[in-house]
């Protein structure tokens, strides 16, 4: 039977079964789904090419002796990874892949489904939601200079359980020139998007979230429209910190106890990156520094001479912000927030629910 991404979604009795490739599946994929391929890497390729050069017919004829010595294992690995779900099988468009591991199964007698569309269905799906969002709740956006703890504060809060939304997590990227050092690679736009949209409906009921205030992008992600300006006209919140502080925590969260020459060599391709707008004699002797290992004199500099002014210059008569706290102590800080939030939801309508 085939069900739409919506009706599937209502459900619980479902697991996803991505039969796509491994990278495809790396790449985006549906939350909560697993990956038991009908065809490897190599092989998606293999036949990808005999389509291209051979036609149809041909690659069909491949994709069968591939598959078939593969289809009573597939069987075993889909009916042992549902643990008494039904599974919902997808491939990239809805297409043969899904539609001939469905068959299979129920040729075996098992209770199945397959999704309509496949991965780019739901892919329409989300952009569609996203874009017709419409976002009841209130922002308390947090601003700061670079260090200040803007996100140590909102880890804090999310601890204790209050309605956080982490954009930087969610793109995998600190969302500055230094933003993807020491990080995994950074996510896709329909990994993010995807992402987003669940944190928006998790938190939906509540009449404020608390975020940290961004630009239209966060490294290679976009933000959608609807959310740059729900934080422009946000409750905002300005944090801020001693220079040694700010430099202290930069340290800290950039640098472990024994960086790696893999680090090194990424924070000196990050520094050279700004070498048109700090010049040749600064980069060189920031480089120099990081060679010595001297983190703070880099993380003070790269504060002064670049953070610092591209904040400030990023700041328009718009960007008034309504409340100033001093964030030395992150769990003060969060202290003052959580007071703010009682005062700020006081006078803040409850939502209603946001436009599926």
């Amino acid at each position: 039977m085939e069900i739409d991404i919506e009706k599937a979604l209502e459900r619980s009795d479902l697991q996803f079964i991505d039969v796509r490739s491994p990278h495809e599946y790396r790449e985006a994929s549906i939350p909560g789904s697993l990956n038991i391929p009908l065809f490897d890497d190599a092989e998606h390729s293999q036949l990808g090419l005999l389509y291209r050069e051979k036609g149809e017919i041909a690659a069909r004829r491949a994709a069968l002796q591939i598959a078939a010595p593969k289809l009573p294992h597939l069987v075993e690995q889909i009916s042992s990874a549902c643990e008494g779900k039904i599974p919902l099988l997808y491939c990239q468009r809805g297409g043969l892949r899904s539609f001939s591991l469905y068959q299979i199964l129920n040729l075996c007698g098992m209770p199945v489904f397959r999704l309509q569309k496949g991965y780019r269905g739901f892919r329409q799906y989300v952009v569609k939601r996203l874009d017709d969002y419409q976002l009841q709740s209130r922002l308390i956006v947090l601003h700061g200079l670079t260090g200040v703890g803007k996100t140590a504060v909102l880890k804090v809060l999310e601890k204790e359980g209050l309605p956080v939304i982490d954009l930087e997590d969610l793109a995998g990227h600190r969302g500055s020139v230094f933003g993807a050092v020491g990080l995994p690679e950074q996510r896709t736009q329909k990994e993010f998007d995807t992402l987003l949209l669940q944190e928006l409906d998790r938190h939906r009921e509540n009449p404020w979230i608390v975020v940290e205030g961004e630009g239209k992008r966060i490294g290679r992600v976009s933000l959608p429209p609807f959310l740059v300006e729900t934080m422009d006209e946000g409750f905002k919140v300005l944090m801020t910190a001693s220079l040694e502080t700010r430099v202290r925590r930069i340290v800290d969260s950039y640098i472990p106890a024994e960086p790696s020459p893999e680090l090194l060599n990424q924070l000196k391709e990050a520094v050279n990156a700004l070498r048109r707008r700090l010049g040749n004699k600064k980069i060189d002797l920031l480089l120099a520094e990081l060679e010595r290992e001297n983190f703070d004199r880099v993380a003070a500099s790269m504060c002064a001479d670049y953070y610092d002014r591209l904040y400030s210059d990023s700041r328009t008569e718009c960007s008034r912000f309504d409340r100033q706290i001093d964030a030395e102590d992150i769990n003060a800080a969060a202290g003052q927030i959580k007071s703010l939030l009682k005062k700020v939801e006081k006078t803040t309508t409850r939502p209603g629910t946001s436009q599926k």
